[in-house]
């Protein structure tokens, strides 16, 4: 861990090939060329492993939106035709309650209207002479 954590805010280092019962020319770590290429070739896989994995995320996360923008569309569309429904049946019930309407309004607006006035004059002066008297 330690290892790890030192290389990755250090700068790039030197590195030098060296013979069995050499010196090294500075203070460090050996590796032998095993550990060495396994160092390299374990980055270069951590690195894919993170892009798969990321790729993967990406993916996940847009097919899932796709699904609920699917869905969201198939709701709305849903919707608007209920819509356009209850609108459709709403305009023939208020057309059916006027046709009613027409159909039980007598024709004979003016008789009605004048039988009404005189009946609420009479009324009006029935009610007068009682007070009156």
């Amino acid at each position: 861990m330690f290892l790890i954590s030192s290389t990755a805010v250090a700068d790039e280092g030197k590195f030098t090939l060296l013979a069995e019962q050499e010196a090294a020319p500075f203070e460090g770590v050996l590796f032998d060329p095993v550990a060495t290429a396994t160092i390299i070739t374990e980055k270069n896989n951590w690195q894919t492993e993170c892009d798969l994995e990321v790729e993967y995320q990406l993916d996940k996360a847009n097919t899932e939106f796709a699904l609920e923008r699917k869905n969201s569309n198939i709701r709305y569309e849903a919707l608007q035709e209920e819509y356009k429904l209850v609108t459709k049946e709403k305009d023939k019930e208020i057309t059916a309650l006027q046709e009613a309407l027409k159909k039980q309004a007598p024709s004979n607006k003016w008789i009605w209207f004048s039988i009404g006035g005189a009946a609420g004059a009479t009324a009006a002066v029935i009610v007068a002479k009682q007070f009156i008297n």
